[in-house]
C-alpha cells in the first residue's frame, strides 16, 4: 500500500543480516531503481500501528527471542563483557573520562581494548597499520568526541569506533563455554557404583518365650480327664 507521500512500508520478522539486506535492497519501479531505507524512532512506531495486531505480536515475540539469544557474554581481546550493550557503555566511559588531547596509556587495559576493537573495523588492518598511540579529542565533524590514532610519523587519523561495535553486534565473538567430556561426567557415578555396600546382618531369631501359667493349666486339664475316667469305672450300688 502506497500512502499520500508516495511511500510504501514493508514489515518482516527479524533474521540474521536483516539490516544489511534492506539497506542494500533496490526495487525496480517503472524503469527506475528505488532504494529502501530502514525505519527508526517515531516513523517506525507509526508504521507498526498500521500492521494487524497478530503481526505486531509475532514481531515482538521474535524480537524478544532474538534479544535473549544475543544476551550472552562476548570477548574483545582478553576482556569479557556481559553483552554488546556493556561494551558500548565501556567505550563511552573511556571517552568521557579523558580530556581533549589526552592519550591512552599503552600498558593500560583501555588502550588494549580499543586496539582490539579496531580489528573489527571494516578497514581494520589498514587502519591499525603504523599506529603507536590512541588519543581522545573533538571530532572534525561536529561537537562530539572520538578516538584518534597516532601514527609513527606523528600524523593523526580519526576512527569511528561505532563502526567497530556495529560489526561486533552483527557477529558477536561469544565466550566459548567448554563442555565436560563424557568420561568426566561418568567418573563420579562409576566411583559411586564401585564402592561396595556394607553387608546386611541378619538379626537372631527370638527364642520362644515359655509361660509357667500355660504349663500348669495343661497339667490340671490332664488330671481332670483322668479323674473322669476313674468315675466311670466304679460299680453302681444294687
Amino acid at each position: 500500500e502506497v500512502n499520500d507521500k508516495a511511500q510504501c512500508f514493508v514489515a518482516a520478522p527479524p533474521f540474521d543480516g536483516d539490516m544489511q539486506f534492506f539497506e542494500a535492497c533496490e526495487i525496480e519501479l517503472g524503469g527506475a531503481k528505488v532504494k529502501g531505507e530502514i525505519c527508526y524512532g517515531e516513523l517506525l512506531q507509526q508504521t507498526l500501528k498500521t500492521l494487524p495486531k497478530h503481526v505486531r505480536d509475532k514481531r515482538e515475540r521474535e524480537s524478544r527471542k532474538r534479544q535473549k539469544e544475543r544476551n550472552r557474554p562476548i570477548l574483545i581481546g582478553n576482556q569479557k563483557f556481559v553483552n554488546v550493550g556493556a561494551l558500548r557503555g565501556k567505550v563511552k566511559e573511556i571517552l568521557n573520562s579523558r580530556s581533549d588531547g589526552e592519550q591512552l596509556k599503552p600498558e593500560g587495559t583501555d588502550f588494549k581494548l580499543i586496539m582490539a576493537l579496531l580489528e573489527f573495523h571494516p578497514k581494520g588492518s589498514e587502519k591499525i597499520q603504523g599506529t603507536k598511540g590512541i588519543k581522545v579529542a573533538k571530532s572534525l565533524q561536529g561537537d562530539s568526541r572520538c578516538f584518534y590514532m597516532v601514527k609513527e610519523g606523528g600524523t593523526e587519523e580519526d576512527v569511528s569506533v561505532k563502526k567497530c561495535i556495529d560489526v561486533v553486534e552483527l557477529n558477536p565473538p561469544y565466550v566459548k563455554v567448554e563442555k565436560k567430556g563424557k568420561d568426566e561426567e561418568e567418573e563420579k557415578p562409576a566411583a559411586e557404583k564401585a564402592t561396595p555396600s556394607p553387608p546386611a546382618v541378619a538379626a537372631p531369631a527370638a527364642a520362644p518365650a515359655s509361660t509357667g501359667d500355660g504349663d500348669a493349666a495343661a497339667k490340671a486339664e490332664e488330671e481332670k480327664k483322668e479323674e473322669g475316667t476313674e468315675d466311670k469305672k466304679e460299680p453302681t450300688a444294687s
